[in-house]
């Protein structure tokens, strides 16, 4: 094996000062659900209690009889990894990827077996892949450390380029996000029965939708880097044209990496059309703090403020705040990732006279993800809003007060690195003391996505 160069061996300096949380993280999911037998099972709790030299004696006596067993070849590569067989390790962690594509635990591996080996390109590129897979959240945070470490070191030649693109279809129950009621009184007219017209009220039609986006990153320092990512997203419905979307946004700003924090400033424009007409642009400033606190959890301070206009409609233009905190973290090795955040947010009228059109909110969100095999994974989240409306609703004589819970669910099947499917469903329930804004409905789609790198 040549020697490293320079750069190459103050990477692997760094890194051995710095991620021993990326080590100890990814030695910790040798128990996921692989293959089970008395070999593998006395070589893992070797590997748990860090003798990695007397897993690497147990299995590599036996090599021959079972190379080209993934389970028994991830912990071969481990064991011989951590042993100090670098040539080994490699050997055998690319047998599980070539056999397993999707197995983000052993790519991620065979990128730190290839840090060892002193190629710093072919780490960046497994763990890069890695990261995209269905990992816990402690290995993804420590691959994403692993990562940000040697771009500090080691930065890629060039402009990074990467994106994706998606295709999917839904079922939607009511894709204008409009009340069921036919009929309703206007208390500003006696309590008088208004009619509420078909366009108006809740349609239900299947859809099909498309999107893709892309990201560059340029780095200015081996600290800084600029950052710029472009997104469409279009869908169009079988029958209720009225209501076909088309939404842009982009975003450009400035990330600085120090070790396991993260910071960035941003400035970003988001577009929407619907039924092929303008019908509103935001546009403002985003910022984010991440601090990975140790190899299990991962704190954000998040803030965005933007002025939304709408085609036609000043009265509705408002500027917007919002400001949260958010948490993540895994319990053991191979449990559910747990994710949440919290958050207040402010929209002001920009026409005193239309104060109603603004509103005070606070928000909660839940989620969690849980990965049952290399390829398979569940997720679910809840989100609550709370919306206080200023001034009072016309027509209503009331000041408007709205309660919203959304809930989804599904199912993730990541074919390789570059290609998931993924099927959900969600379901709305906006509670509203004021029948335009009272509503409910359920989504069901499934969609394909491929990345690009």
């Amino acid at each position: 094996m040549p020697n490293p160069p320079s750069s190459t061996k103050a990477a692997r300096a760094l890194l051995a000062g710095r991620l021993s949380a990326f080590t100890v993280a990814l030695v910790c999911f040798v128990a996921q659900a692989r293959a089970q037998d008395a070999l593998l099972d006395d070589a893992r709790a070797r590997l748990n209690r860090r003798d990695a030299a007397g897993a690497y004696a147990l299995l590599a006596d036996v090599e021959a009889q079972r190379a080209g067993d993934a389970a028994f070849d991830y912990l071969l590569g481990v064991a011989a990894l951590d042993a100090g067989h670098v040539t080994r390790a490699i050997f055998a962690l690319e047998r599980v990827v070539q056999r397993q594509p999707q197995d983000a635990l052993a790519r991620a591996e065979l990128g730190r077996a290839y840090l060892a080996a002193g190629d710093v390109e072919a780490a960046r590129e497994q763990l890069r892949l890695a990261g995209r897979g269905n990992v816990p959240a402690a290995a993804s945070a420590a691959i994403e450390g692993a990562i940000g470490v040697i771009d500090q070191v080691a930065p890629p030649a060039g402009p990074q380029l990467s994106g994706y693109l998606e295709l999917g279809g839904a079922y939607d129950s009511n894709v204008n996000s409009a009340t069921q009621q036919g009929e309703f009184a206007i208390p500003a007219f006696g309590g008088v029965l208004f009619q509420n017209t078909p366009e108006n009220r809740q349609r239900h039609d299947l859809s099909a939708f498309a999107a893709g986006g892309a990201t560059a990153e340029a780095r200015l320092s081996p600290s800084w880097q600029l950052v710029g990512t472009a997104n469409l997203r279009a869908a169009v419905n079988r029958v209720v044209h009225d209501m076909n979307t088309v939404l842009v946004d982009a975003t450009a700003g400035l990330r600085h990496t120090a070790g396991m924090h993260r910071q960035l400033v941003a400035l970003q424009n988001n577009t929407a059309w619907v039924g092929g007409g303008l019908y509103r642009t935001a546009s403002g400033a985003t910022a984010q703090l991440q601090s990975q606190l140790d190899a299990t959890l991962q704190a954000s301070a998040f803030g965005q403020w933007s002025r939304q206009s709408y085609k036609g409609q000043a009265e509705r233009n408002t500027d917007r705040l919002l400001l949260g905190l958010g948490l993540a973290g895994q319990s053991g090795g191979a449990g559910p990732l747990g994710y949440g955040s919290a958050y207040a947010v402010r929209e002001r009228s920009r026409e005193p006279a239309f104060a109603h059109f603004g509103h005070r909110g606070v928000g909660l969100r839940l989620g969690m993800e849980q990965r049952f095999a290399a390829a398979v994974g569940a997720f679910a989240e809840w989100q609550y809003e709370l919306r206080h409306y200023g001034g009072t609703e016309p027509f209503f004589d009331r000041a408007r007060r709205d309660h919203q819970n959304d809930v989804s669910a599904g199912l993730r099947w990541q074919a390789d690195p570059r290609w998931q499917l993924v099927a959900q469903a969600r379901r709305t329930r906006a509670a509203s003391n004021v029948v335009l804004y009272d509503y409910a409905r359920n989504v069901f789609q499934i969609s394909a996505q491929r990345s690009f790198q």
